[in-house]
């Protein structure tokens, strides 16, 4: 029994005791008393404060010269010492409150009043006997003549005569002889042979030759059948008998010497084999209860079958009464002996199959195995038609059951675990564990080598609600809910015994008997989940923040404020754009997201850091030339630790990368928008038309794949699937099918964002093309002169099958603030010829390399998307592809109208 059970039955009692309410008035008490001591935490009193209390009273005592009193003070500390006892120091605690200045009232003379009071010593026979001699010196053991001539008034006061006195047996040896004699009765020869006869086995011939009762050499003994009936009711008793013999297997067979008159051979033979099976499987089950063991749920089964067995001995007792005394025109015989026996032992039987086929079970599986045949031969007997072995069988299921559910009640209405149970399926890890992986890491189930749950079959289905409700209640001990096991014990815990599950109130109604188990187990485990689950969910929305949680990595990682995100990005892009050597310095961004983010009050600014990996001067200064630099920023958002073990590490990491591939496209997407072509932007030669048409078909391209991708990203993959996702989180009933929700739906953003691994080249081919937005427009600005080239390095020249190209530093000393929106004239004031700039043929060989590799990085991603659509994936990869197509297209002869 439980500690709070132990509280419960007791508050009941003491309030029944006193007060003496109804039965409705006491519950109401009880439950006010329950959360009251759920409430209420006393710690308990510190021993060595007590010790050391009790050391200084000792001083004190010797301080005050009363050695005497403080010797046996200590004397009796030690003594009480040796005695083991928790509440020791509880008591001693108690007295040193109740005491009244104790060094100066305590005297060493009180304590001759505890000492203990010497009995008077106890009356014997000697102290008698030296008071008053039984020497008959007074006649008063003398013998009383009560004649007929006496009276009241003539009282004969005259000694007896020696005739008249009665013998002293002590003194008188021959009168003891005379009086065995007359007590022996003479023997008769007549009745001793009779004796002789009934005493078959004193016959020579009779002791058992061997193992299997046979014997040639030595002939028949004939017996009577009643001799024969009663040697079958001893072996069936488990008594010594002559004509069964047991061999080493334990295997009962009987003596074949032994025959009844006008009998055959064959006949009895087979009567007496039929007896010694039935011998045989009742000796298994002796054997069975007799063992030694140390389970509960064993020994509750030996004890079932000790009971069982102790009916059939006294059923097997009445037997033998009647056949010693049998009624007039009674016929005994061995048939009808055979018959009655196997009906009166057939359901116990079937328990000597059950102990038979659980010799091959381990010592670990023991357990659950009893429960496992007693369930099926339950079912079995029930299947058959088998109505009383039926409720045997159940009843004895049940018992078993009984003590099997104590461990789970244990778990699921305190989550606490019995460290020496070997037969429950729940294990703790008794390594140190973190708080944020206490759900998934602290418990686990118990599985076998083979992977098979340690735990009978039909309980299998129930496993995950009883080691879900478990952790709940555990974990909500974490969180500091302490009225939980007071909530649980309040519930009203429906009935999981034989008359309620095998016998419901519709008697015509036939279900079979694993359907009603597992019907009435459910509710025996739903009273129990629904109440800890609902308890968890509360604590986890309202003190743990978890919707918070949500809507603050929605906000960091997802982008659901745009106007927050495009803020923290064009800062990131104006620190890039001007070329600072350490812009993705940790603390700066840090301070900017902290400033940016934490006017939301979903999001703790303190829970947010930005670390960055440092690249080499090589990257410094191709920092511009790539948006997989933007990598290097990796956010972090620290959640509470209850929220952490719904929201795991993998996922932020995959937040994050959705955040960084979301950067990129906006990055590509800002510098396409910020550098337009003017209408004076083109030299005036001869290909002018040609060069117009090739700039302005390569930007309508990259920046309708930009903006597709980013709105693809937006609107059908981030907002429908978090919204989908917040609405299975509300709906589901436990921390287990949360932390499936939130699963599902990272791994589903992972698929459709792109960035998982199965979809790795479609990712790095949409990369190459954001990358080749960053060449186009950075050619665009060398051209137009908007910067100015760095002697160290190369005029800008585009690889095509590199995808990249050497980028002019840029002065740092330049505002890069340009107005987007200025007019042609303008923008003809602001720019500035150089010498340097490329000339009209090289700028048109590099827009026609990136406008080839455009058309190939495009197929490659559109015909990929389709492909993998198709194999099973998610449909809107080939709308994704659609919509992408849109702007396809050859390089090749072009007209003034654009691509």
């Amino acid at each position: 029994m439980s500690h709070t059970v132990k509280i419960s039955s007791l508050a009941d009692d003491l309030i029944r005791a006193i007060s003496g309410a109804s039965s409705k008035d006491a519950e109401s008490a009880k439950l006010y008393a329950l959360q009251t001591f759920g409430n209420t935490r006393s710690a308990r009193t510190n021993p060595f404060e007590v010790e050391a209390r009790l050391a200084g009273l000792e001083e004190k005592f010797r301080v005050l010269n009363n050695d005497e009193l403080a010797d046996a003070l200590q004397g009796r500390l030690d003594h009480l010492f040796r005695i083991p006892n928790k509440w020791t120091p509880e008591i001693l605690s108690l007295l040193l409150e109740l005491s009244d200045r104790p060094a100066q009232k305590s005297k060493i003379e009180d304590l001759d009043v505890l000492k203990p009071v010497n009995p008077a010593p106890s009356l014997t026979w000697s102290d008698i006997l030296a008071e008053d001699p039984l020497d008959n010196q007074d006649g008063l053991w003398d013998n009383v003549n009560f004649t007929g001539n006496s009276s009241d008034e003539d009282v004969d006061l005259d000694p007896p005569t020696p005739a008249q006195s009665t013998p002293e047996t002590a003194t008188e040896p021959e009168n003891v002889m005379s009086f065995v004699d007359r007590t022996i009765l003479p023997p008769n020869d007549s009745d001793l042979e009779t004796i002789i006869k009934a005493q078959f086995w004193q016959k020579p011939g009779s002791s058992p030759k061997s193992d299997s009762g046979n014997d040639s050499s030595v002939s028949a003994i004939l017996i009577t059948e009643g001799q024969m009936i009663r040697e079958v009711m001893f072996m069936l008793l488990d008594l010594p008998t002559l004509i069964f013999i047991q061999n080493q297997d334990s295997k009962i067979l009987p003596d074949s010497r032994y025959n009844i008159r006008h009998t055959s051979e064959a006949s009895i033979k087979n009567l007496l084999g039929c007896f010694a099976m039935l011998g045989e499987r009742l000796s298994i089950i002796r054997q069975w209860a007799l063992r030694v063991e140390t389970v509960p749920l064993v020994q509750t089964f030996q004890s079932a079958l000790a009971t069982r067995l102790g009916m059939i001995d006294r059923i097997f007792s009445t037997i033998q009464a009647r056949f010693l005394d049998p009624p007039k025109r009674m016929k005994t015989t061995l048939i009808s002996l055979l018959d009655e026996v196997c009906s009166l032992t057939q359901i116990t039987l079937q328990l000597s199959e059950i102990l038979t086929r659980l010799k091959l079970a381990t010592k670990e599986e023991l357990p659950f195995k009893i429960l496992e045949s007693l369930y099926e031969s339950t079912s079995c007997n029930q299947s058959i038609g088998y109505l009383e072995g039926y409720n045997d069988m159940a009843k004895l299921f049940f018992e078993c059951l009984h003590t099997y559910l104590k461990p789970i009640r244990l778990w699921m209405e305190g989550g606490e675990l019995n460290e020496l149970d070997r037969v429950f399926f729940v294990i703790k890890n008794f390594e140190e564990t973190a708080l944020e992986s206490l759900w998934q890491k602290h418990f686990a189930l118990k599985v076998d080598i083979a992977g098979v749950l340690h735990a009978p079959k039909f309980l299998h289905v129930a496993v995950k609600k009883i080691f879900t409700t478990g952790k709940s209640v555990y974990f909500l001990t974490c969180l500091g809910q302490d009225t939980i096991e007071t909530t649980l014990l309040s519930a009203q815990e429906p009935r999981l015994d034989f008359q309620s599950v095998c016998q419901p109130e519709d008697p015509d109604l036939l279900s079979p008997f694993p359907e009603l188990f597992d019907l009435a187990l459910d509710r025996w485990i739903v009273s129990k989940y629904h109440s800890s689950s609902v308890l968890l969910r509360n604590q986890l929305e309202s003190k743990s923040g978890l919707w918070k949680s949500l809507d603050a990595l929605e906000n960091v990682y997802l982008s659901r404020n745009g106007f927050l995100s495009a803020m923290v990005a064009s800062t990131i892009f104006d620190r890039i754009d001007r070329e600072i050597i350490s812009w993705n310095d940790g603390f700066v961004l840090t301070e900017l997201f902290r400033e940016v983010f934490g006017s939301l009050r979903c999001v703790h600014s303190e829970c947010l850091v930005v670390r960055s990996t440092t690249g080499s001067s090589q990257d410094s200064q191709s920092t511009r030339r790539s948006v997989k630099v933007l990598s290097s920023v990796q956010v972090s958002y620290s959640l509470p630790w209850a929220v952490s073990n719904i929201i795991k590490k993998d996922s932020i990491k995959t937040y994050q990368r959705i955040s960084i591939f979301l950067m990129q496209v906006q990055r590509a997407k800002q510098i396409l928008e910020r550098r337009r072509i003017p209408k004076s932007a083109l030299p005036e030669s001869g290909g002018e038309d040609r060069i117009k048409c090739s700039m302005y078909s390569l930007r309508h391209r990259l920046l309708w794949f930009t903006n597709v991708t980013a709105a693809y990203l937006m609107d059908v993959v981030l907002s429908a699937s978090t919204a989908d996702m917040r609405i299975k989180m509300a709906k589901a009933e436990d921390v287990d099918e949360m932390i499936a929700v939130h699963e599902t739906y990272v791994l589903h953003l992972e698929e459709q964002s792109l960035i998982s691994k199965r979809l790795a080249p479609i990712h790095q081919a949409i990369l190459s093309i954001l990358n080749l937005a960053i060449v186009f427009s950075d050619a665009n600005a060398s051209h137009l002169g908007e910067t100015k080239l760095n002697p160290t390095t190369q005029p800008i020249a585009f690889n095509g099958r590199h995808h990249d190209s050497q980028y002019r530093r840029r002065d740092k000393n330049e505002d890069l603030s340009d107005d987007d929106d200025s007019d042609s004239g303008d923008d003809d004031e602001k720019l500035e010829t150089n010498h340097d700039s490329p000339t009209a043929s090289s700028l048109e060989e590099q827009l026609k390399k990136m406008h080839e590799t455009f058309i190939s990085l495009h197929a490659f991603v559109t015909a990929g998307l389709r492909g993998v659509s198709r194999a099973g994936g998610e449909s809107c990869w080939e709308i994704l592809a659609d919509k992408l197509a849109w702007s396809s297209g050859k390089f090749g002869n072009h007209r003034s109208t654009g691509g």
